[in-house]
């Protein structure tokens, strides 16, 4: 008689569940400020792109693309934007006009999506209506339609001198991870034990 046979399958699940606890929190979380929904951007001018971010998503740095919902192609704002920023300045410079636009914030070389801002509009030329350029923020230029083959209008120097911290240290909360690391351990040694029992 094998010994799983004496073992619950609700005390099995329930172990499970606590192994898996660690991988459920959630502490990652992005979110598009700035623009939102009925944001009017001009040509001409300086518009805020605004931002808050998780501190222990592990994100160090992503990349801003514009694109729109009517059109193919992207424009390439800036790449390697540090995680300390929380806002940057976009000056458009004949950019096409269209209600339709959005920003993508990503990891351009791995294809993740973090956030994307809420459908905006781009005009002519300011107005009342469009908002005011963040004081202090640093300044991207686009200029422009889309084009595959044009480079990143802006690239900010990599962060920590390109060096990405080490992922087990305690002090930046990768408790989790090793939990779950070793919590994975143990489930394997758990299942060999009862193979073989």
């Amino acid at each position: 008689m094998h010994c799983r046979a004496h073992i619950p399958t609700s005390l099995l699940s329930l172990l499970l569940a606590w192994c898996l606890i660690p991988l459920a929190s959630v502490r990652a979380y992005f979110i598009v400020n700035s623009p939102v929904s009925g944001t009017v951007w001009a040509n001409g001018a300086a518009n805020p792109v605004q931002w808050t971010k998780g501190l222990e998503d592990g994100v160090d740095s992503f990349d801003i693309e514009l694109t729109r919902l009517s059109q193919q192609g992207l424009t390439f704002v800036a790449q390697g934007v540090p995680s300390t920023l929380s806002t940057i300045n976009v000056f458009l410079q004949d950019v096409p006009t269209g209600n339709d636009y959005y920003l993508l914030f990503l990891n351009s070389t791995h294809g993740l999506m973090y956030a994307t801002s809420q459908k905006f509009s781009i005009v002519a030329s300011a107005n009342a209506s469009t908002p005011a350029a963040a004081t202090g923020a640093p300044t991207v230029t686009v200029s422009g339609a889309p084009n595959p083959l044009q480079a990143f209008a802006t690239t900010f120097p990599p962060s920590a001198n390109g060096v990405a911290s080490p992922a087990w240290r305690a002090l930046d909360g990768a408790l989790p991870q090793a939990a779950a690391v070793l919590c994975t351990m143990a489930l394997g040694v758990l299942g060999g034990a009862w193979a073989v029992l």
